[in-house]
Order: C-alpha cells, then structure tokens, then sequence
C-alpha cells in the first residue's frame, strides 16, 4: 500500500529539496500556459473584431501596401477609387455578394462645448455585417440615409462618455465641424485591437457625407468585399482585380485579406510561441533531471525505511509504486502551481489591454499531461533503484 502520509512527511522534512524540484516543472508549465494563453486571448480578440465574417472578407486599397516589420501598411496612396467602383464590383463580379466603401475624414467633433477627437468613417449599410459591427443601442445606418445624406451618426462608447457623460445617447446631437449630425446608434463596447486602435473611439456617418458635405472629393480610402461564400475568396479577390484594372486601365490598387490587415502582430506571436515553446521544453528537461537526482537520492536516504517496510510485508511493486507516485506528485505539484499563475498572469494582461477574460484550459490539460509523463519517466529509475536493495542486506548493514 501507497502511505501518502509518508510520502508528504518526507516531503516536509526536505522542503528546499523539493521545492527545487518543482520549480523546474512549474517553470516549463507556466511558460506553455502563458504562451498558448495570450495567443489564445489575442485570437478571441481578433475573431470578436473580425466577426462571423471576417475570414471571407477582403479589401481594395488604392495604392500599394507591403508587409513592413510583420505589419501590412500602405506605401503609396492613389486617389483614383470611387464609390462607382464600389457599385460595379457589387453590381458585375459574379462572385462578391456585397461591399462597403469607407472613406475617414477629420473634422472636429463638439458637443455640449465639449470636444473629442474620434476616428470618423464614412460608411454604408453594408458595413454593419462586413464587419459585426451591430449597435448596442438604436440603428445602424441604412441605404435610405446613403442616398438621401442625411446627417446621422453611429458612435463608440467612449465618443458617448466624452461628449455626453452617458453611455447611450441616442437621439442627441454632435457636430462635425459645425454640422449637427443626429446619433441614431451606439456600438457595443470593443476595446482596443491588437494593433493598438481605440474601437470605441469611433464616429460613423453616411459615406455619401463624408465624400461630399465633410471632404468635398470623389474619392474613396477603400472597398470592403463579401464574397458569396468563404471557398471562393481567392477567385473573388481575381475577378475585383481584373475588373478595377479594366476600369482604371492600370493596376493602381492592392488586395488583402481583412484578417491579414487587422492581425498586425501575427509574425510577433508565431516568434514568441516558438520561443515559449522552446523554454517550456528545457524547463520540462530540467524539471525531470531535478526530480530524478531528488528521488535518486532519497532512495539511498531511506534505506532503512525501504528494509522495514519489505520485512513487514510490503513486495516489491509496493515499493516501486510508492516512489514513482512521489515522482509524479513532485511534478503535478510543479504543473498545477504554474498554471495557476500563469492563468492569473494572462487574466491580467488579459485586463490590462481590454480582452475579453480567458482560461487557456487547452494548454493547462497539455501542461498536466506533460508533467505526468515526466513524473513517470523521471520516477522510473529511483523507483527500480529502490526495488533492487534486499531487507536483510539492508538491515544488517543499519
């Protein structure tokens, strides 16, 4: 029989021993939990951004962008992109199920004497599905309020807070520049994104105008595009560009995937998996090197121990047990300290930058499997070890 008092006694009366032990396996455990935390904390980020839909869509850029330090950043601008494009993609590719031109503009935002300086997009009805971005309170703009540039606005909470003191104040009225622009809606609460945009901070009204009442131009900053259905995005993305190109006589655009120009920082975070990857596994290694050296040890310590136990009784296999269930305790207790703090460390950052709370239980069931079989593999030798030493040599010698 397996004495789990014995067992913690020991344990007990050889703290810094094995304490030691378990830091090696707490390290490894905490660095893969913190790792597959955060990036899974940054991907529900990222996904509540982008939406159900946001693996389909692609923009049009006028201009060229390129990948620039692991951000997608546009290098050159062209305004040659109009509204009417927008209107033929919709209207001749066969493929696009619907878009959404968006022009920002910056006029000063007043309200109540009070001044705030929001992101300004104009937009259409599309918009609102392209990229989940639903009110929490009033409406959403609508085709009718395209056509007929009608001054409305849809603001974020924090555009609400900083000009009214409230969260929802639909129905009152701001200012850009001087105009009065009637708020018929409120987004729900988002946060930062992982590049750092503020999307509460945010004011959007009629593309129709922005283009022509705020800016006075006829051109456009970019197309949002909805293919028909997810398995025909790249062929959709050719048939935009061969159409732009008919229509401009040149190829004075760029196309990219939304997610690639939301998800800034993905090079980063393939770079920092690898490398928690790569401490948890040598902190694993050395996490089972010091459980090995503590447990070989203490089979020498407890000689007499192991002599006793087998003069009354106990066989081989219950001395083999009792070691390799030692071994295996040093570990988990390594492994479940680690993931609770590293689970702690992720709901702090997790707060910190404005995500939403996140139990990273995937990496925890891996972490804990994990130092079950370095338990087993570092407890085998001690535990053989233990097993090979006869009662009677033993006790004559004590």
């Amino acid at each position: 029989m397996i004495e789990i008092e014995t067992i913690l006694h020991y344990f007990g009366s050889n703290k810094k021993r094995t304490v030691l032990a378990v830091i090696g396996v707490a390290i490894g455990v905490f660095s893969l939990v913190l790792m597959m935390g955060i990036t899974g904390a940054m991907q529900n980020k990222v996904n509540r951004y982008l939406g159900d839909l946001g693996s389909q869509v692609f923009v049009v850029i006028p201009g060229e962008i390129k990948n620039l330090g692991g951000r997608l950043l546009q290098v050159k601008f062209f305004p040659t992109l109009t509204l009417k494009d927008a209107k033929a993609i919709e209207e001749r590719c066969v493929l696009v199920k619907e878009t959404s031109p968006i022009k920002e503009v910056y006029p000063p935002v007043h309200a109540n004497g009070k001044f705030s300086t929001p992101k300004v997009l104009g937009v259409d009805e599309n918009y609102a599905e392209i990229t989940s971005s639903y009110p929490a309170a009033g409406r959403f703009i609508t085709k009718n309020d395209v056509k007929e540039f009608r001054q409305v606005a849809v603001i974020g909470v924090e555009v609400a807070r900083d000009l009214f003191g409230e969260k929802y104040p639909v129905g009152k009225t701001l200012y850009l520049y001087n105009a009065p622009y009637k708020i018929i809606g409120v987004l729900p609460e988002k946060g930062t994104d992982i590049s750092g945009e503020n999307l509460d901070n945010r004011v959007l009204v009629p593309i129709s105008c922005a283009v022509r009442r705020l800016e006075n131009v006829d051109y456009i900053d970019g197309i949002y595009v909805l293919p028909v259905s997810e398995k025909v995005v790249d062929n959709a993305m050719k048939e935009v560009s061969s159409l732009l190109k008919k229509r401009h006589g040149k190829k004075d655009f760029s196309i990219s995937r939304y997610e690639d120009l939301v998800n800034t920082q993905k090079e980063a975070m393939k770079i920092f998996s690898v490398l928690s990857v790569t401490v948890a596994t040598i902190a694993f290694s050395v996490g089972a090197l010091g459980i090995l050296a503590v447990m070989t040890l203490s089979v020498y310590e407890r000689l007499v121990e192991i002599g006793v136990r087998r003069a009354f009784g106990a066989t081989k296999m219950d001395i083999f047990k009792q070691f390799l269930t030692e071994a295996t305790i040093l570990s988990l207790t390594g492994s479940v300290s680690g993931a609770v703090i590293a689970t702690g460390l992720v709901n702090i950052i997790a707060k910190i930058a404005k995500w939403q709370p996140y139990i990273p239980v995937k990496g925890i069931l891996i972490s804990i499997a994990l130092s079950v079989a370095v338990g087993l593999i570092a407890g085998v030798y001690p535990a053989m070890r233990a097993t090979s030493f006869e009662p009677k040599e033993i006790l004559k010698d004590a």
